[in-house]
């Protein structure tokens, strides 16, 4: 093993274990995401650790790559790198779990919203935007269960980002996506997100 792979690993148990500690006996609450947001802004602190090398970007075809690199038991908390070609904007959608998102190279432009306070019924969702980010190196956003966010990163280089989920992305079965125009909401119950496991780093 080399000493790079050494600090990757002491770093990325550092993380998870922060995350177990964090969300083991409390119900999460803004001040314990905050806790989680700057364990994630350090380690994001330390970009070489995540080098093109070891985590290659996606080529044109394959669009966005998603690396696993820590997992919980249990379909618990799990973090990843995850790489974007330039793209325009994603669904505007929520994860049904808490995500931070701490950038380590390229920017990725956040729109966040919130639902109107009069909604209709079932599967409507009145939206408004209410606060913009963009998320640059040692930038960082987090976000709670039913927080609502769209990406876009159609005019930048490739971005290179950690995510941290309170649930993996192959069981994050209650995320839900917004049509905004229309005032609807959908859930999406089959994740479609291929995850690259072979440079778990624990």
């Amino acid at each position: 093993m080399t000493e790079l792979h050494d600090r990757r690993l002491t770093a990325v148990r550092a993380v998870m274990a922060q995350v177990a500690s964090e969300t083991a006996l409390h119900a999460l609450n803004r001040d314990r995401l905050d806790r989680l947001k700057s364990a994630l802004l350090e380690l994001a602190g330390q970009p070489e650790l995540f080098s093109e090398s070891d985590y290659p970007s996606p080529t044109e075809r394959q669009v966005a790559k998603t690396y696993l690199l820590a997992e919980s038991a249990n379909q618990g908390p799990a973090l990843y790198l995850i790489s974007i070609l330039p793209l325009g904007p994603s669904p505007i959608h929520d994860h049904g779990t808490f995500a931070i998102i701490a950038g380590l190279e390229g920017y990725e432009h956040n729109t966040l919203y919130a639902r109107s306070n009069s909604e209709t019924g079932p599967g409507k969702a009145t939206l408004r935007i209410c606060d913009e980010q963009i998320l640059g190196p040692c930038d960082a956003l987090a976000l709670m269960p039913q927080d609502i966010h769209h990406i876009d990163n159609q005019h930048t280089l490739p971005t290179r980002h950690l995510h941290l989920y309170g649930t993996a992305f192959e069981h994050q079965t209650g995320r839900l996506e917004f049509d905004l125009a229309a005032g609807l909401e959908k859930r999406i119950t089959t994740p479609k997100v291929p995850v690259d496991r072979s440079r778990q780093v624990t």
